[in-house]
Order: C-alpha cells, then structure tokens, then sequence
C-alpha cells in the first residue's frame, strides 16, 4: 500500500511517529510536510531526523487553515509515483486540501482521499470556503476525528464515506510514571498550557481561594499572564501558585510527575472550543489524575478516567479537587483508570486505527482507481 499524507504539523519530529509505525506495519508512507511552522508561538524548523520518507516543503501563508504548499512541489509529488490513497490531515474546508483537490483535477487523478477533522463547532464559513468544504467531503472516501462532535459535523455536511474516530497520538512511554503514595494534607495541582482567557486559568485561581489545602504550578505562558498573577494577589492565593512560564517539550514528562493532579479548567469563548486535550492523555499516562471542564472534545478524552465538572464553576472545580484528599482510595483508582485510558492514545494504537481505515476504504475502491 502506497499512502501520500500530507500534514504541516508533522514538522514536529515526535508527530512523525505515527507514520513511522505505519512504515513498519508495512504502508509505503510518504509524507509532506512544512519546511518550517510556528507551533505554539514558537518556530520550529524541520528536522529530518532521519526520515527519508518526509519531503519538506515551502508553505505561503501562516494559519493553519488558509495557508497552502509551494503548489509546483506537490505536482512533481503527485507525479513522482502510484499512490492507493492521498491522507490529508488537514481540515475540510482549508486552502491546502483545495490545493490538493485542483491539482489532482489538473492531473486526472481520481485516487481516493481521506480527510481528518477536529472542527466541533457548527461554523458556517463564506464563499469560497463553503464550496470546496462542500467538494471535499464529497470527494474524500475517508475521514477521520478526534472528537465525536466533529464526526457528527462532516456528517452533517454531507460526507458519506468511512469515519472514524481517531484521536491525535501520544508518546505515552516518555510519560511512563514512578511510584508514588496517594497525596495527604495539601494537593499539589498542575496547569500545562497557554495562557489565554479560553483555558480558564482565573478559575482555577478562584478554586484555589475556596480551599487553602490546594496549590497550583501553572507552566505557560501568554497574554492573559500579567493579568492572572494580579488576580492571585487580588485573591490572596499568590503564596500557593507558583508560574512556572514556558517548558520545553522534554522536561514535561518530569513536570507531571510532581503534580498530585492535574487541572485542565477549559470555558467556552465563541468560535473556540477544546478540540482534543492532549494535556490530559500525557498526564494519565504519567499516573497523574485529571480533574477538567465538560466541554468540547473532554469529555471524550478524560471519560470515567478522571473528573468532570461543570465549566467556569469555581466552587464544583474546588470540590472535585478536594475529593481527591477527602475519598478514600479515589486518587489511586483515577490514576489506575487513568494509565488504562491513556494506552489508546499511543502511536501504535493511532497508527493500527489509521491502518484498519485505509483497508476500509481501499476494499471500497476498484482496483483500476488512481
């Protein structure tokens, strides 16, 4: 089976991982990627790290969404060989998979395509958006999601092919956790993520203030932080928060193991909601249970593994936090759920997921398609 993926993302070398485990299942990957991408606010150039199947490529443009690649480079790679599949892990209605639709138009390639999406919200984009959305549903034989509130979206919008749910992958063995005792007395709370007004970090802070048992590291950063270390002090809970600020990706594994749990305190803001949560998967999968908002793609994520609680509600956050100090046992059985739910997000159980996708789409293909 040969697969062309396409996906900016990949720049990141450790998000390479899934298709190099699809190489070793035995799929001719090849895989385009940015020559370069802001991820996070910071630029990460690529590495080959020793990927010969990765073909990094120049990108115009810098959203994630309306960007596309150098269009003559993706022409000699559609070019260069057979493929049984195109896999764009790209949105629907992105200047890239349009990118890709004309150019397979321009060459007369009808080789089936398979589309993922993490969009949950029930946006309505302008013209042209809409249209190439409209054509690239109909067009793709596959899709693919990380939350059930985006499948039912492409649904809606009138895709008609395979569909799965497939969350985003995680190195869950470098967040392999050590042995610890349950936590007893105070509750050493962590915060991993950006700074902004959609995280709810001032409600984590306004639970801190109900309860003088609990302490929070917050490691991030972003604009809402000056505005936050004033709210503790305004609060009086500036002597059990500590701001970490930014953390490179591979100090994280041990920054989790010195959490009791882990917070992940989302709200609503319009046209943003949690797509995924891949703070919460890295924490179950470092022993550290996961106490987070039910909203947008958490509670798909965090399940019956941890605890949820209403969004923006300061007094049920305190309350699910200070269960984990007050109920016997429940720390420990969140923990152990926890490492359970946390294996179905690694690479090979991501990788196997895709894998059992192309072979439902290809089984629905003649075999004179591409």
């Amino acid at each position: 089976m040969r697969v062309l993926r396409i996906s900016h993302s990949s720049v990141v070398t450790g998000w390479r991982e899934r298709d190099r485990v699809l190489r070793r299942r035995g799929v001719d990957v090849a895989l385009v990627t940015a020559q370069r991408w802001d991820e996070g606010g910071s630029v990460v150039p690529f590495d080959p790290a020793g990927d010969s199947f990765a073909h990094p490529v120049r990108t115009f443009g810098s959203h994630p969404n309306l960007f596309v690649f150098d269009p003559f480079a993706l022409w000699r790679l559609l070019g260069h060989g057979h493929y049984d599949l195109i896999d764009a892990h790209e949105e629907p209605y992105s200047l890239v998979v349009a990118e890709v639709l004309v150019l397979l138009a321009l060459r007369r390639q009808r080789i089936p395509l398979v589309l993922y999406s993490a969009q949950n919200l029930p946006k309505v984009y302008p013209v042209p958006f809409r249209w190439s959305e409209r054509w690239a549903l109909r067009r793709a034989r596959g899709a693919y999601v990380c939350n059930t509130a985006a499948g039912d979206r492409v649904r809606n919008r009138g895709f008609r092919g395979e569909l799965v749910l497939l969350p985003l992958g995680v190195d869950v063995e470098r967040y392999r956790p050590e042995e610890r005792r349950p936590p007893s007395g105070c509750l050493r709370i962590g915060y991993v993520g950006r700074l902004t007004r959609q995280k709810g970090v001032d409600v984590l802070l306004a639970a801190l203030a109900r309860d003088r048992r609990l302490h929070v590291e917050i490691v991030g950063s972003g604009p809402a932080e000056a505005e936050l270390v004033g709210l503790a002090h305004r609060l009086g809970v500036s002597d059990r928060v500590t701001f970490v600020g930014h953390v490179d990706a591979d100090q994280l594994p041990a920054v989790y193991r010195r959490f009791d749990a882990v917070a992940i305190p989302s709200v609503p803001e319009p046209g943003l909601l949690e797509q995924f949560g891949r703070v919460a998967v890295e924490a179950q999968a470092a022993g550290v249970p996961v106490v987070a908002s039910a909203i947008g793609a958490l509670p798909d994520v965090v399940g019956a593994a941890g605890i949820l609680v209403p969004a923006g509600d300061p007094g049920a956050l305190a309350d699910a936090l200070g269960r984990l100090l007050d109920e016997p046992g429940l720390w420990e059985r969140l923990r152990a759920d926890g490492l359970g739910a946390a294996a179905r997000y690694s690479w090979e159980a991501v990788a196997d997921g895709h894998l059992a996708l192309y072979r439902a789409v290809l089984s629905r293909v003649p075999s004179s398609s591409g």
